[in-house]
């Protein structure tokens, strides 16, 4: 029988985990990418729950969901999927934007993130953080203790751009109104985003997006998914537990004002993460419907094999279906 040849590695060497994952970020994006624009996102968030779960348990590894949309009744905190022999923990959305799929909105994608078993830091019990997201040019730049005015400035020095020139990625929301009008006037511009704590952090750290940043108060269970895509991505994140009243701040004890970076939200080794692109935006085109097929686009990412790739897939449908 004939050897392989030296110097060459087999297909099991060069396994990447992210290829087994975007199956199931495809198919969560294939199902609810149907309901775009027609207005019932808990439809959106069942199909593509339903879809991403029974892909997972087919050809994806056996793990816990550790991370996910708080009150999932489909994919919950504590799940476990019987796929393949490797052991991971799970951060996964099988849809993050389901109310922008609704509207016929841009943005929303689906993301699986996976690690070691304990890969994934164990935060106080609380909802939200404060986080400051950059990309690899401006390592060591970002300061969540100092002013955003400062933050923006280290960060255009590092893209060799002027403050005027950059553009920072905030989720609309009420508590962020003086955060918005902090950074407007440093002269800083805007994007507002509906939906996509997740997706906003990885457009700051992906060359060629158009964001520079991503500032703001988010999920917790949203920026350590983050955390783990921007570790692989090389780029810059840091997070502040921000509580919302008396009793988180209890909770928190020790950790407050502590400033935590992305191997301290994801101390892990091996990670891989993986979105696809459902209704299109600044990240990943949306899917798209032609005669017989449907295509996706998706960002794949790997720790273990430092690598990012975008994959465009075309799947044959049989009918209408997918």
């Amino acid at each position: 029988m004939e050897q392989p040849k030296r110097g060459i590695p087999s297909f099991e060497a060069r396994h990447e985990l992210a290829f087994e994952l975007v199956h199931a970020t495809e198919a969560a994006a294939l199902a609810c990418a149907r309901l775009l624009g027609k207005g019932d996102p808990e439809r959106v968030i069942e199909v593509a729950a339903e879809a991403m779960r029974r892909v997972l348990e087919e050809s994806g590894p056996s793990g816990t969901v550790v991370l996910g949309p708080r009150g999932d009744p489909y994919l919950s905190h504590g799940t476990l999927l019987s796929g393949g022999d490797a052991r991971v923990d799970f951060g996964l959305f099988p849809i993050e934007g389901a109310s922008q799929v609704a509207r016929g909105s841009t943005n929303a994608v689906s993301i699986v993130a996976a690690v070691e078993p304990g890969g994934f830091a164990q935060l106080p019990s609380i909802r939200y953080v404060e986080k400051i997201v950059a990309g690899p040019a401006a390592r060591g730049g970002i300061d969540l203790d100092d002013t955003i005015a400062d933050n923006l400035r280290r960060i255009a020095f590092a893209r060799d751009a002027r403050v005027q020139d950059l553009t920072v990625a905030i989720l609309d929301r009420p508590r962020h109104q003086d955060l918005m009008a902090e950074v407007s006037a440093a002269g800083a511009r805007i994007l507002t985003l509906e939906e996509g704590d997740i997706a906003g952090a990885v457009m700051a750290a992906v060359p060629g997006s158009g964001i520079d940043a991503a500032i703001g108060i988010g999920g917790v269970d949203a920026t350590l998914i983050a955390a783990c895509a921007i570790r692989c991505l090389g780029g810059e994140l840091q997070a502040r537990l921000w509580p919302r009243n008396e009793e988180e701040r209890l909770l928190i004890g020790d950790a407050a004002g502590r400033v935590y970076g992305a191997a301290d939200l994801v101390p892990g080794t091996d990670l891989s993460v993986v979105l696809t692109g459902i209704t299109g935006g600044s990240l990943l085109p949306g899917v798209m419907f032609g005669s017989g097929y449907a295509e996706t686009a998706s960002l794949l990412m790997s720790s273990r094999r430092a690598t990012i790739r975008r994959l465009t897939t075309r799947h044959h449908t049989l009918g209408d279906s997918c």
